[in-house]
């Protein structure tokens, strides 16, 4: 008779959700948001989804529509979601902020089960939570902005779409 014991653990590592998420609510146009978050914070948003060089100051193999939205598949509907995107990282801390409309070029939304919410800042590796306070109030001090709101991305039924 064998008398192994069997562990096993079910292990959910969500690495990909291991982001701060920021929810806006706001009738500016995107790049007139980027501009008042600019000047109210010590970020500097720029129109794209990343840098067309590398570390290296290589030119990135990837296309242009790659290098200058957040593009989710709609495998029901076979098609590509065009999502604006305006990017800042912090050299010093290696901070990357996003900040993508919920609304793609097409209509359809990131984040469905929140339409109220205009735009998302994503927040990756680590920023301290003074500064994400100090972020969101001064987001806040923007008359245009109706609503701001830290989420957690863990919980939302369409996560998926915030990974890139």
């Amino acid at each position: 008779m064998n008398n192994k014991t069997i562990l096993k653990w079910d292990l959910e590592f969500d690495a990909e959700l291991d982001f701060v998420l920021i929810a806006i609510s706001s009738p500016l146009k995107d790049y007139r948001l980027c501009h008042f978050i600019n000047k109210l914070t010590l970020l500097n948003f720029v129109r794209g989804k990343e840098d067309k060089f590398d570390h290296n100051q290589k030119l990135k193999q990837k296309t242009s529509e790659e290098l200058e939205y957040h593009i989710v598949f709609d495998n029901a509907k076979k098609s590509k979601q065009h999502f604006t995107t305006f990017w800042y990282i912090n050299t010093k801390f290696q901070t990357e902020y996003y900040l993508i409309n919920n609304k793609s070029i097409e209509g359809n939304l990131l984040i469905p089960e929140h339409p109220n919410f205009d735009y998302f800042i994503i927040i990756k590796n680590y920023i301290d939570d003074d500064d994400l306070d100090r972020i969101v109030k001064n987001i806040n001090k923007i008359p245009e902005v109706v609503f701001v709101k830290e989420i957690s991305p863990k919980i939302l039924k369409s996560k998926e779409n915030l990974i890139f």
